[in-house]
């Protein structure tokens, strides 16, 4: 799903400014999606050009004004039309596996730290996704509550396959 996709969804629910989209976004689709932050506002300005959203500006005083984006039709049938469109193919892409494919070219003592240090970040990534489960858990609907648990399932899986890794590369130093 594109940044713009995303958006749209989140305005599907309520009107929102670019900094309640940002926070929304970094609860849900951060740790998974690859999007960025930076993709955020230049998408706002593309959709409002394009007619899939208009932007209101509150007045504030003593404070910078407030931006608020609503979805209009044209958005709402844009955003209906892309949760129907067919998915691609699944084509999961891991720089690590890339980097493991060529470990052979490493000694032996490197190849482990690149794969601790890895394995370190992952359960790190880990760690921060079950600190915020119960925030999620409290705030998520039904299908966004799935979409965590498969995300987390899936940086539990990475950690058990790392540490497989890890676990033979200490047995290479051994042998």
């Amino acid at each position: 799903m594109d940044i713009q996709s995303v958006l749209l969804g989140f305005l599907m629910r309520q009107n929102m400014t670019g900094y309640d989209l940002r926070k929304a976004f970094s609860l849900s689709f951060a740790f998974f999606s690859g999007l960025s932050y930076g993709s955020i506002y230049p998408a706002l300005r593309k959709m409002e050009k394009n007619g899939l959203i208009t932007k209101q500006v509150e007045i504030q005083d003593g404070a910078p004004n407030r931006k608020v984006y609503t979805i209009t039709e044209e958005g709402r049938t844009a955003f209906l039309n892309s949760l129907k469109s067919p998915l691609p193919p699944v084509q999961p892409k891991s720089a690590f596996l890339m980097r493991l494919f060529f470990f052979a070219h490493l000694p032996p003592k490197d190849r482990k730290a690149v794969a601790l240090e890895h394995l370190e970040t992952v359960k790190q990534l880990h760690a921060a996704l079950e600190s915020v489960q119960p925030e999620i858990a409290g705030r998520a609907d039904r299908f966004q509550y799935l979409c965590f648990e498969f995300g987390l399932r899936t940086v539990n899986d990475m950690v058990r396959n790392l540490s497989y890794i890890v676990d033979a590369l200490n047995e290479d130093s051994v042998s």
